[in-house]
């Protein structure tokens, strides 16, 4: 197995736990709103759905919501910079 095999090898373990904890950060962030909303009676739905959707918004202004590989050289990293 080369350097590079092992490299890539551990960027994809690196991934993959990226990608579990960042579900399971989102199933208690639901869990969360759902424990909100009970004890609340659902008077704070509204927000809660408010603040879920504009965090989704966020995500993809900032692109972290795909896999997408950006040049450094390019004008859209350059552009994400500012």
């Amino acid at each position: 197995m080369s350097w590079l095999e092992r490299v890539r090898g551990w960027i994809w373990k690196v991934e993959e736990s990226s990608n579990k904890l960042e579900y399971a950060a989102l199933d208690e962030v639901h869990k969360a709103e759902e424990a909100i909303d009970d004890r609340t009676g659902g008077r704070l739905s509204d927000a809660l759905e408010r603040i879920d959707e504009e965090s989704e918004e966020l995500l993809e202004r900032l692109h972290l919501d795909d896999d997408v590989e950006v040049d450094e050289g390019s004008t859209d990293a350059a552009r994400r910079q500012d």
